[in-house]
């Protein structure tokens, strides 16, 4: 586990040395402050000094199913809710807090020709003092960094160790899936592709399924921008 005062961004920092370097699957990096953090289609993430700014690196040529995103969500999810947090996974890379479904925690999966690095932000404190009540009792950052990393290394990554099964990994997801039952939209990487469903659960593959209105069932591909949640009209109802 490697610290840094401050950083642009614990992604492209980590992404850079294993250009450089071989490093090993579990090697993680944190920072203090993070000035140019990232999210999902560059979108920038907001960084406050406390909160969690972790980027985790592994090699790995072939993504694995469930892939990288909900295996860290795993992660997230199980030691928040050991810490007694209750949240939800919001498809496909968020956490958001189950109490006033406020964004608790985003992932950002970047894979490179070696292998991929994984970062998470994790909101211990927001500017608004929303999510800190639920977060008080969380450890500071450097406690944080280290437990994520090394909870995430024994259940994916360490080799005397098998991982959970697959279908226990995505029960305990489709168990905190946020929404579920509910209608949602989403759109996908591109103009114009857009989609309306009720949320079902996640499927083998770690991919979202839906009821469209039609009745039919779809899996939602993994070119998804965004899910978001909306109300039914009578026709859908």
């Amino acid at each position: 586990m490697f610290y840094l005062d401050a950083v642009s961004s614990t992604n492209s920092f980590l992404k850079n040395w294993s250009r450089k370097e071989t490093l090993s699957s579990g090697t993680g990096l944190y920072a203090g402050t993070q000035t140019g953090g990232r999210g999902r289609r560059g979108n920038r993430w907001c960084h406050v000094p406390g909160n969690l700014a972790l980027s985790i690196w592994v090699e790995e040529q072939v993504s694995p199913l469930p892939p990288w995103t909900l295996r860290l969500a795993w992660t997230l999810l199980s030691y928040l809710r050991s810490r007694h947090i209750p949240c939800q996974l919001k498809y496909p890379n968020d956490i958001y807090l189950s109490s006033n479904a406020l964004k608790l925690a985003g992932i950002l999966v970047e894979k490179t020709s070696r292998g991929a690095v994984l970062g998470v932000g994790l909101n211990r404190f927001l500017p608004e003092g929303l999510a800190a009540a639920a977060c008080e009792d969380l450890p500071d950052h450097h406690i944080l960094a280290l437990s994520v990393t090394e909870l995430f290394y024994a259940h994916f990554l360490e080799e005397k160790n098998s991982p959970p099964e697959i279908a226990r990994v995505l029960n305990e997801l489709n168990e905190q899936l946020l929404w579920k039952g509910d209608w949602v939209a989403w759109r996908e990487e591109g103009e114009g592709n857009a989609g309306l469903g009720k949320v079902i659960d996640l499927d083998l593959s770690g991919r979202l399924r839906v009821l469209e209105p039609s009745g039919h069932h779809r899996l939602l591909p993994e070119t998804i921008r965004s899910v978001e949640r909306v109300e039914p009209s009578g026709k859908m109802s």
